[in-house]
């Protein structure tokens, strides 16, 4: 509901300020426009959550998450 008064306002406001005031992110109404969701997906897999864990704690948390990537 907030992307489509954002999509209706869009003429009149500027889109950051519109999302700002809605704390939604522009990339979430840009998704929205293109019929999908934001590409940032969360790692919801148990196994894989497992896994980087333990490579972080291997390298004594010394790789980021581009490293590991």
């Amino acid at each position: 509901m907030k992307y489509a008064w954002i999509d209706a306002q869009r003429r009149e406001f500027p889109l950051p300020d519109m999302c700002d005031v809605l704390a939604v992110s522009i990339s979430g109404y840009r998704a929205w426009r293109r019929g999908g969701t934001p590409d940032r997906t969360r790692l919801k897999d148990p196994l894989a959550v497992a896994l980087i864990k333990s490579i972080h704690a291997e390298v004594k948390a010394s790789y980021g998450s581009r490293r590991m990537h």
